[in-house]
């Protein structure tokens, strides 16, 4: 055993009661039960694909299947492919991404499409765990192997036999547990606390992290051996600020999946679009569901207008009002009232609307395709209501 090893048995030995039951417990994981190989090639605990493939049923749900990268943006795209690529492969993969961005969707997409998906997708969250539960939580325990261990309890690592574990803010990883974490990783063996046998366990490995883990091995707070175990294949996730239209296009998925049927009536008039647009999300598309959800609340029609969209701002809620000064703004919101009313007198004719109001015959058309075949005096109010909005704020 390593001394990082020995530090990490007297640093459970510091505290009492239950966690010092806990720490004899763990003392049983720190026989070796083989030979370490630390020059072994990091790769997912794999044995064999028969092995897989006759367990049983699949634990992947159809929810998980249709949850699937939303977005037609070059860095939405890219990151598909990337997906695509690592589900046909069985190597550790390390996804990043600030809090928000859906690196527990890509670890699904990843288990979806690959020859895992007949099997579990273990998820488990190593910030949300107390440090004194984090051992029985991914080892499992024996019955009396602590206080209040009154039966056998299986851990994540054993739940994810076949399939996929999901360890997500692996950089909240007690120190203490990641050089039995790594062992697991080179055997593929797991002992439960307080237990006297080993179980073989085939599982793939999805970390994540939303920090620099490179540079937490610098303040000795991450292994660095257990940082090039799980570092094999990386992804990173980009911001939603960075991905161009695709707030809209998840926004609409977001309306059209909603439990209730009135709400999935609803869509986005192209002012609020545009909001969305130009919205930086710092919290990303967990921020976009909650804005939505909020207008889905609010828009008391089928139309969802600027005024709707409420914006999160710490903790204080703002109407998306920033731009009720913008002339460019304005004008636009103008000119497709002027358009649609013409349209709306015309009963759709685009060559007399352009020339009602001077406008060319192409604008014309390409606000009445815009609408896509939607009654153009709704339209018309929509857009009415949305100038009034702009007045009533200014």
């Amino acid at each position: 055993m390593d001394d990082t090893e020995n530090g990490a048995g007297s640093r459970l030995g510091d505290h009492s009661g239950e966690f010092a039951d806990i720490r004899l417990a763990f003392d049983s994981l720190a026989q070796p039960q083989s030979k370490s190989r630390p020059d072994r090639p990091a790769k997912s605990i794999a044995r064999s694909p028969a092995r897989r493939s006759a367990r049983s049923k699949s634990e992947v749900s159809d929810d998980d299947a249709a949850d699937a990268i939303i977005g037609s943006s070059p860095q939405a795209v890219a990151l598909r492919d990337k997906i695509s690529l690592y589900a046909k492969d069985d190597s550790p993969v390390l996804i990043s991404g600030e809090t928000g961005v859906g690196k527990e969707l890509v670890a699904r997409q990843i288990h979806v499409q690959s020859s895992r998906n007949h099997k579990s997708f273990k998820a488990v969250n190593a910030g949300a765990i107390p440090e004194s539960l984090a051992a029985g939580e991914l080892f499992g325990h024996a019955k009396g192997a602590f206080t209040g261990a009154v039966s056998d309890r299986a851990g994540a690592f054993a739940a994810a036999d076949g399939g996929t574990l999901f360890l997500d803010e692996i950089s909240e990883l007690p120190i203490e547990l990641q050089s039995y974490f790594l062992r697991v990783l080179e055997d593929g063996k797991v002992q439960k606390l307080g237990g006297n046998s080993t179980q073989d366990v085939d599982f793939r490995l999805v970390s994540a992290t939303n920090i620099d883990l490179r540079g937490l091995t610098a303040t000795g707070r991450f292994r660095l051996d257990l940082y090039y175990r799980i570092n094999v294949l990386f992804i990173h996730v980009p911001p939603l600020r960075e991905r161009g239209e695709d707030a809209v296009e998840i926004a609409e998925s977001i309306i059209a999946s909603h439990p209730n049927p009135a709400y999935r009536l609803k869509r986005l008039t192209p002012n609020a679009a545009d909001l969305l647009k130009r919205h930086d999300f710092p919290g990303n598309v967990r921020e976009l569901r909650n804005i939505i959800v909020r207008a889905l609340v609010h828009a008391s029609e089928n139309r969802i207008l600027p005024e709707h969209l409420v914006f999160d701002n710490f903790g204080r809620e703002s109407s998306a009002t920033p731009d009720r000064f913008n002339v460019t703004e304005a004008k636009k919101l103008v000119n497709r009232v002027l358009i649609l009313k013409a349209l709306k007198s015309t009963d759709g004719n685009v060559s007399k609307a352009a020339e009602l109001t001077g406008r060319s015959r192409s604008s014309v058309h390409t606000l009445k395709r815009e609408i896509n075949g939607e009654d153009i005096l709704a339209e018309y109010k929509s857009a009415c209501d949305e100038i009034k909005a702009l007045l009533d704020a200014t």
